[in-house]
């Protein structure tokens, strides 16, 4: 009997040793597999997110209206942080009516002498602008607020076509025996009349101009559309002043015909940005 129950024993204990292995094996295998799937989708998770957010995983298009004109703009995601917008602008304005300047004193007596009065300067005016723009969003915090700086490359002109006007409206005419007409000086430059018609182009500042801004709102909406709000300034430059196509050039000794020109000429270097414009997400 006791025999017996020795094999017994030895039995239970060989056979438990026998299956101690397998049971390791059992629970360790499936726990190996779940670690690697898990990893695999971590990667792959990763992965999406990535490029759910690189250059050209998403592209807008965008209808403008700015302190710049109307416009069409494309953006695309460079980054969480960062989107990259790039378009054209155009604001072309050629009003039917015309005003009057009125001219300063005439200190050099040079209207005096040639008219026998002061005339007022009547003119129409005409607005060109037409811009590309290259301008880069920052989001500090991945939210609707953001920063922006970019350049605008184009022209944005003023035209002025007008005449020295006499009391009545009408274009001045020499006093009998006078047969030079006088310079007009604007802001330092000397400008030339023929007969009593005086024309001139402005440009405002360079080709290229840098910008500098901050808005709310997304170029890139989260779904299909968003709206956007921005303020901002361009950096013009210097103006030109041209005359039947040629650059009318600074003269030391020019006097002032316009009052206060200086003041709006140097306004004119910062052009105030207001943009607003609403995106569609095509994918």
């Amino acid at each position: 009997m006791r025999l017996l129950f020795l094999n017994l024993a030895v039995f239970c204990a060989l056979t438990l040793f026998a299956q101690e292995p397998q049971t390791n094996e059992q629970v360790t295998e499936p726990q190996t597999v779940l670690l690697e799937e898990q990893t695999e989708t971590t990667v792959v998770l990763a992965e999406k997110k990535q490029s759910d957010n690189g250059f050209l995983s998403h592209l807008s298009i965008a209808f403008r209206a700015s302190t710049m004109g109307g416009g069409l703009q494309v953006a695309t995601p460079i980054n969480d942080y960062f989107k990259l917008r790039a378009g054209i602008d155009y604001f072309n304005l050629k009003p039917s009516s015309s005003w009057s300047i009125g001219l300063e004193d005439d200190s050099n007596g040079s209207f005096e002498k040639a008219f026998g009065y002061i005339p007022d300067y009547k003119m129409k005016g005409k607005v060109n602008f037409t811009n590309g723009n290259v301008l880069v969003d920052f989001h500090p915090t991945k939210g609707i607020f953001h920063l922006t700086a970019g350049v605008f490359v184009g022209t944005n002109k003023l035209k002025a076509e007008g005449f020295l006007a006499d009391m009545d409206g009408n274009p001045a005419e020499l006093k009998a025996g006078v047969t030079e007409w006088p310079n007009i000086d604007f802001d330092g430059h000397r400008l030339t009349l023929n007969d009593a018609n005086l024309d001139a182009e402005l440009q405002l500042g360079k080709v290229i101009k840098p910008y500098f801004g901050l808005g709310l709102g997304r170029a890139i909406a989260n779904k299909r559309v968003s709206f956007k709000f921005e303020l901002g300034v361009i950096y013009q430059g210097k103006y030109s002043l041209k005359q039947n196509g040629k650059t009318v050039d600074v003269v030391k000794e020019a006097s002032e015909n316009f009052e206060d020109i200086d003041t709006y000429t140097n306004i004119l270097k910062w052009w105030p940005m207001m943009n607003f414009q609403l995106s569609y997400k095509i994918f």
